[in-house]
């Protein structure tokens, strides 16, 4: 949970860094960082696959077993990143156009969306590694790598974005280079760590004939999850385009959404907390043939999150007017985000309990259930309804907010219904019969 607040301190210091420069900026801004979260579905895939593959190897005290999942999802995420980002940046163009990004925000969005590219892959490789920490349940050393990473970030987005510190200021460039190197910091150190705890090593790195046995399962879980995290952020990317081709005042609805977005997030992110350690747990009862036990933690998980998280919500609710007026100057886009916060702060514990039943789903192995639920109520529900209602009836950007509070709540509620009534611990590896290797491996 403190990474996850990390990740929501960095993700704030950008957006308030670039609504100080101006609007357009924070529009554009949102703009690139949604599509690059669609561009990280393959490596979001990888790591739900890896997740379940090492968390049950290790509750079935299959050690190097989950050593050879590790190395296969590092390398495997750094090829992808590599092949993702050369897609993005020939591309570029085609992918902007299909963006309908506004005319006078053109420019910087491609400007970011160019330096965004050259990042990727360092993104994949830190994320990929994260996943492998948590999956092996060391949770500080990780912690130590995102502390400097945020503060790398913070001295960056401060410095070379306005010229704080003495440096030079850079303006929106200057933001974009920023999160690149601190992306990339974060991946050289957690790579560093898991050569140092015998994780990723050139003796565990799998050999073509174990890839034949491992990668079946991985790709039963990837597969799946990938779709679904295509379905979702293609979803919020609709979402961004169904906001930037309002009738009036999108620059203002594209930066308020970009903003609210990350305002969100200090709810959201724990939320994800949540997400991964009930997969971790989930998966290592799964492991060791205890699927009633998993049952009792997801259950247990789900509760504590959407009550917690509630809370937060709650606590933050007289706040919005003031939090708008943090992150923005202009009076048009703190009224679009002090909307978005009034009907996403109320979607919290929905939002929050689906999180973290996706998570029960991710350390199962049942990732289809993902695939079906998230991607049909965005599509078919939410998606639907926003256009309805923000460019029909209501004609602002409030109406497309509205239809996000409804989708979650059907969202929430078809996915407890899974949880409580279907087979997903069916979904888990198969127990292996032989005796488990003797290798030792340091656990935090």
């Amino acid at each position: 949970m403190l990474m996850m607040y990390l990740m929501f301190f960095m993700g704030f210091v950008a957006v308030w860094v670039a609504g100080q420069i101006s609007a357009e900026i924070q529009a554009a801004l949102g703009m690139v960082h949604q599509c690059t979260l669609l561009l990280m579905v393959v490596a979001m895939s990888v790591s739900s696959g890896a997740t379940a593959a090492v968390s049950q190897s290790l509750g079935a005290l299959k050690t190097e077993r989950a050593q050879r999942y590790v190395g296969t999802t590092v390398m495997g995420c750094l090829l992808l990143g590599c092949l993702v980002s050369l897609g993005g940046w020939l591309f570029s163009d085609a992918i902007l156009a299909l963006l309908l990004v506004p005319e006078n925000i053109r420019p910087q969005t491609n400007v970011m969306w160019e330096i965004s590219m050259l990042g990727l892959p360092w993104q994949y490789l830190y994320a990929a590694t994260g996943v492998v920490f948590r999956a092996t349940r060391q949770v500080l050393p990780p912690l130590w790598v995102a502390v400097a990473v945020c503060v790398v970030n913070l001295l960056g987005c401060l410095g070379f974005g306005l010229g704080w510190f003495g440096f030079p200021a850079l303006g929106y460039e200057g933001l974009i280079w920023a999160t690149v190197g601190a992306n990339a910091l974060g991946a050289v150190c957690n790579c560093l760590l898991l050569l140092h705890s015998g994780y990723l090593t050139c003796r565990t790195l799998p050999t073509p004939r174990w890839l034949r046995a491992g990668l079946p399962y991985l790709f039963k879980v990837a597969i799946p999850a990938g779709a679904a995290q295509i379905v979702w952020q293609s979803g919020y990317m609709a979402l961004f385009v169904l906001v930037a081709s309002l009738p009036t005042d999108s620059v203002n609805a594209l930066a308020g959404l970009t903003a609210g977005l990350r305002v969100e997030a200090l709810l959201f992110l724990p939320g994800m907390a949540f997400n991964m350690s009930v997969a971790v747990l989930v998966g290592n009862c799964l492991g060791a043939g205890k699927p009633d036990e998993a049952k009792r933690i997801a259950l247990g998980m789900v509760t504590v999150a959407a009550l917690t998280m509630s809370l937060a919500a709650a606590c933050l609710w007289p706040f919005r007017q003031e939090v708008a007026s943090l992150l923005s100057q202009e009076t048009g886009t703190q009224a679009q985000i002090v909307s978005y916060l009034s009907y996403n702060l109320l979607s919290t514990p929905f939002s929050i309990a689906s999180t973290v039943m996706g998570g029960v789903m991710t350390g199962a192995g049942a990732t289809k259930y993902n695939l079906m639920i998230f991607g049909g109520t965005f599509w078919f529900v939410r998606l639907p309804s926003g256009w309805l209602l923000g460019h029909v009836l209501w004609g602002t950007a409030s109406g497309i907010f509205a239809a996000m509070l409804f989708s979650q709540i059907l969202q929430t509620g078809i996915m407890l219904y899974v949880v409580l009534y279907r087979n997903w611990t069916d979904h888990a590896l198969k127990k292996h019969k032989q005796a488990p290797p003797a290798i030792s491996t340091k656990h935090y």
